[in-house]
Order: structure tokens, then sequence, then C-alpha cells
């Protein structure tokens, strides 16, 4: 027989167990029942937004009590037109795409994170149009996707090889159109990423020239969105945040497989993949903020908005939620550019 003070020390020790379990669900999961809540991202499928493959695939969102779902979009600048309509919750999109519409008066647009970092823009050129090296772009034809990351890169590019914007014609072109306007010869080279350009290289055969066309200038890719959208889904906004903290750590431990989910979301061959450089990271660093300086100043600089200062780009971040999730991921210092609203 079992004594009461040994009865009363067993229910104690469920109820710890139950309340300890409880917590755990509150903290970082699904609470027993509860249906998971849906995020809608709008993204492009390129090998940047590894984070979210690696969550999905792996059951991370549902772990954390969130259901990630991909609208997809052939290019950042067309996913935040439907974040700023409520049609998505948030758009994943290049720091470039954030600043431009900034600069173009949304005020409600903010920034929950970056989820990588990397160099994976390429220019892909006709060989028999004499094009060898950068310099040889002069009095080209480039086909770019216009109000993307493409275009301040590719006039970033010109500027460091002394090349004037009217020495060259920009044809605006859609990502799933560039592998015929250039195999057609409407265009003498393109830039863009992959999937779009590791298909755009198969097309082409040796006639396709590879040129690296970021120069050293980081990528970011940000998951941003409404302000309000943040706020009325705080709490999944800041579970999606541990879901997609738990994908970087698992890339980091099995890089392998990552490697493997992400080449099959993105569609690009691992044996690829190597030639890209990407940091995969959930975080807000003074370094994107930089970049958002120098590309309102090219902006400024190029007659391309007609605002004549550069906005306080901070004013345009969330840290709020990450700063909880993991407050190490936040590192925002003064960047000594920016001036107010």
């Amino acid at each position: 027989m079992i004594g009461g003070k040994t009865k009363i020390a067993v229910l104690m020790s469920v109820l710890l167990a139950i309340v300890f379990a409880g917590s755990l669900w509150q903290a970082g999961g699904l609470s027993p029942g509860a249906a998971p809540e849906k995020i809608i991202i709008g993204s492009s499928f390129n090998n940047m937004n590894g984070l979210l493959y690696i969550a999905m695939e792996k059951g991370l969102d549902r772990e954390y009590g969130v259901e990630l779902a991909i609208k997809p979009y052939q290019a950042g600048r067309d996913a935040i037109k439907d974040a700023k309509a409520s049609l998505v919750d948030l758009a994943c999109i290049g720091e470039f795409v954030l600043v431009k519409e900034i600069l173009s008066g949304a005020a409600n647009l903010r920034c929950l994170c970056a989820i990588s970092a990397g160099d994976v823009f390429e220019i892909i050129a006709r060989r028999d149009r004499d094009i060898g090296k950068l310099g040889d772009l002069r009095g080209k034809i480039i086909g770019v996707p216009l109000g993307t990351q493409g275009e301040f890169l590719l006039g970033r590019l010109l500027t460091l090889n002394r090349i004037g914007l009217k020495e060259i014609t920009i044809n605006n072109l859609k990502p799933a159109g560039m592998a015929e306007a250039l195999a057609a010869g409407e265009v003498d080279a393109v830039l863009w990423v992959p999937p779009f350009t590791t298909e755009i290289i198969k097309r082409m055969g040796d006639n396709a020239v590879i040129l690296k066309a970021q120069e050293g200038q980081d990528y970011y890719v940000l998951l941003a969105g409404r302000e309000e959208r943040l706020k009325a889904k705080g709490t999944a906004m800041e579970q999606m945040l541990r879901a997609l903290g738990q994908a970087a750590e698992f890339q980091k431990q099995k890089p392998g497989e990552a490697r493997e989910i992400i080449a099959r979301w993105s569609k690009v061959p691992t044996s690829q993949l190597s030639r890209y450089i990407v940091r995969y990271e959930v975080f807000l660093d003074s370094g994107l903020l930089l970049a958002m300086e120098d590309q309102a100043a090219w902006m400024i600089r190029n007659g391309l908005t007609d605002k004549k200062q550069i906005p306080d780009f901070l004013g345009y971040l969330a840290p709020g939620p990450l700063q909880k999730v993991n407050p190490k991921a936040v590192r925002l210092g003064a960047t000594g550019h920016a001036t107010s609203k």
C-alpha cells in the first residue's frame, strides 16, 4: 500500500510535470489540440530562401505552432505589392526593394528580419557578342527586372567599371522571359539569380559567359510586411522566428541534408550550389542599414526618387520580436549616415 505522504509526493510530481509541459508548449510550440496559425509568405524560389524550405520540410514551423506557406512570385517587387495589399502576411524581398518602397512613400512597411545574406547575382552574357569581361558591357543591351535588387546591382557594377548608364540599353525583363530573350539575341546579357540563371546557362551552353555581379556587395533577403499585420500576428511571428532559428541551426549541424533540401526547393542542382556564397541566419544588423543607405544614396544621386535626404531606415525595422526570441541576433548600432524622416 502506498502511504499518504507518498501519494501526495506522486501527485505533486505529476502536477509539476503537467505545469512544466504546459510552459514548454507556451514558450516554444503548439498548445495541445490547437491548430497552427498560418503565415503566408510571398516569395520566389531561389537558394537564398533556404531557411524557409528547411523549416517547412522538417516541420519546424508546426513544432512552434505556425504553418508557413509560400505564395510564388518571380521577384520581390511583385510580392511586396501583395504584402501592401494584405494579400500575403510577409514578402521575401531584397533590401533594395524595401528601400525603393520607403522612398516611394510606403510608411507602414516594416522589416521583421533578414534570413540570409550572400552573393548570388550573376550576369549571363552571349559570348558571340564579344563579351568576356565586365568592361565589355559598354554599348550592350542588358536585361534586368527594374525595381529590383538587380537594377541597383547593375547600376553599381557599371559605376565600378566606369560605364555610364547612358552607355548601355536596359531592357526591363521579367525573370521568366530572360532565357528566351537572351537565346533569341534580343539582349546581349541578363542579370539575375538562380534558378533562372541556372536554366539560362544550361540553355546557352558554350555561348554563355558567366560574370559575378555583386563585386563584394552583400545581398540581404528580408521578411517584410505591413506594420499592422506584424502586430496583429505578433505571437505567430515570434514563433516563426523561433522555427527559422532552428532551421539555421539545422543548416549548421547538417549541411549536407540542408543542401539537398535547398537544391530540391530552389531547383538549383547541388553541384552548382557551391558557386554561391550564402550565410543562412536570422538577424538584423548595422550592415543591412548601411547597405540600405548606400542604395538610397544611389537612387538620389541618379534621380530615381524625388527625395533629397536618406531616410532613417532604423525606423523601418521591427526588431522587437527578434529581440525577444534571440537578443544576440539583433546587432543594430548607429551607422552615422541616416537622417530623420
